[in-house]
């Protein structure tokens, strides 16, 4: 699997969300063909309420979804979905320091 975030942008919204999806680049160059799941904000690995993040990559979805997030980083330009990403890295830091739920 060639796994790379994408940011999907609402532009017709002025601070529409931003959501942040997991592609397969050997599925097809593009999107959404190469959809593969949403980036979750919520990172429930043991629970019936697991995302389907969680569900692929279970114990090591936080390594993955940190992985894909700073190499989203280093491609980004727009400042609007780089503090997202800087945001999500953050919450993820802070999860590894203090297990528990993470809310990014």
């Amino acid at each position: 699997m060639n796994l790379k975030l994408w940011a999907i942008k609402n532009i017709s919204q002025r601070t529409g969300p931003i959501q942040l999806v997991v592609v397969d680049l050997d599925q097809s160059k593009h999107y959404p063909l190469n959809f593969v799941c949403v980036l979750p904000r919520y990172f429930r690995i043991l629970e019936k309420r697991s995302s389907k993040f969680a569900k692929l990559f279970g114990p090591k979805s936080h390594d993955m979804a940190k992985k894909l997030l700073i190499d989203a980083s280093h491609r980004e330009d727009d400042p609007e979905i780089k503090n997202l990403i800087t945001k999500r890295l953050r919450a993820i830091e802070a999860e590894e320091q203090q297990p528990g739920l993470t809310v990014v």
